[in-house]
């Protein structure tokens, strides 16, 4: 690769970073109107909240969105100081990473106090140091599981490293989005949580075991969407059309997904993904009218779907019913893994929000 090329590739993205998207972004953020327009969808979605309870929605969405500012400052730092060579993690550059961004971060506070009706905080220096450090310790982690396998590769030989790639661009926008979601979202929690409860007293949220990448099992979280003890007696079993287990909060929870808006966390920790296969049960069945139950992990493709993390959405849940045999879900699990990227991602989000808006998720019609 050419210096200019490394230049363009390496550089320059965090130059224009640094020199532009944080100024005007930042101070975009800072203005009334954008504090206007939120406080009018906080007081839409939460219309008996207090002004307290409107000012802290607002401190934690902004603070959320510098933790992901900085959390991709350092991943741009990290590639420039890499640039492309050696292993997928570099312990040096990791560093030289962490040092660079903290003392932009703390450049920003210092320089802050020299504005107008504006100034530095020790707090706001430590949300941004802390979007860093966890940028580069999932870097970290997606980098060394990746020079793991290149070094187990066939003959033991390695390849010429790429830069960070997809995966972690992927990741750093789960995260990212995550993030803000929880934000944006936090008023409906308090509002869905009494609701579950209101109705018949019992749990709200509600943890399953659910398959993710390569096999492994983790707890997921949902908002309690059917009565409690639902599957005492008929075990793992997928949901039908006007299940009587469903309760009346738990029909409109499921037609806007919003039951499953305690995933963030999931998404956050690792477990899932926002796009990807849907995250099954261990040893769920499928029913098959007169021939009984089947195991899930007997159907083709059970075991291909896990070579990627589950996410909260993907090709199947959006493109098809329910209802939908299980054989079919998964050939289309299997083309979206071999077609998957950034794109195929975005618009698949975009779909989902539309049919979140319409309602339209436990619908047995097309969705889209």
């Amino acid at each position: 690769m050419t210096k200019a090329k490394k230049f363009l590739v390496y550089i320059l993205p965090l130059l224009l970073w640094m020199a532009f998207i944080f100024p005007v972004w930042n101070r975009a953020l800072g203005s009334s109107r954008i504090y206007e327009i939120f406080a009018d969808v906080f007081r839409w979605l939460a219309p008996h909240a207090s002004g307290r309870a409107l000012g802290v929605a607002y401190i934690v969405f902004r603070k959320s969105l510098h933790f992901v500012e900085y959390g991709l400052l350092a991943v741009l730092f990290y590639r420039a100081f890499r640039g492309g060579r050696g292993p997928a993690w570099s312990g040096r550059a990791g560093r030289a990473a962490a040092a660079g961004a903290v003392l932009y971060a703390f450049l920003d506070e210092f320089l802050q106090s020299f504005v107008p009706r504006r100034f530095g905080s020790p707090v706001d220096w430590a949300v941004d140091t802390a979007g860093i450090l966890a940028a580069l310790a999932l870097a970290a982690a997606l980098g060394r599981k990746k020079d793991r396998r290149r070094a187990g590769g066939p003959g033991g030989t390695e390849g010429p490293a790429p830069g960070p790639g997809p995966a972690l661009v992927k990741r750093s926008f789960d995260v990212a989005l995550a993030s803000l979601g929880l934000a944006v979202s936090s008023p409906l929690w308090a509002a869905i949580a009494l609701a579950v409860w209101l109705e018949d007293r019992g749990p709200i949220l509600f943890a399953q075991d659910r398959v993710g990448l390569n096999g492994r099992t983790f707890r997921a979280l949902k908002f309690r969407s059917m009565v409690a003890d639902a599957e005492s007696a008929s075990g793992p079993v997928q949901a039908v059309a006007n299940d009587p287990r469903v309760t009346r909060v738990g029909r409109v929870l499921r037609a806007t997904a919003m039951d499953e808006l305690p995933q963030l966390l999931n998404i956050l920790k690792g477990d899932m993904s926002f796009v990807g296969p849907r995250a099954l049960r261990p040893n769920e069945r499928e029913a098959r009218g007169g021939a009984g139950p089947v195991a899930l992990a007997a159907i083709p493709g059970y075991a291909e779907r896990h070579a990627v993390r589950p996410g909260l959405t993907g090709l199947t849940q959006v493109f098809l019913p329910g209802e939908t045999p299980r054989r079919r879900k998964f050939r289309y699990d299997l083309l979206y893994i071999r077609r998957r990227s950034f794109a195929l991602d975005l618009r698949l989000i975009g779909l989902s929000f539309w049919i979140t808006f319409r309602g339209k998720w436990e619908s047995r019609e097309p969705k889209v």
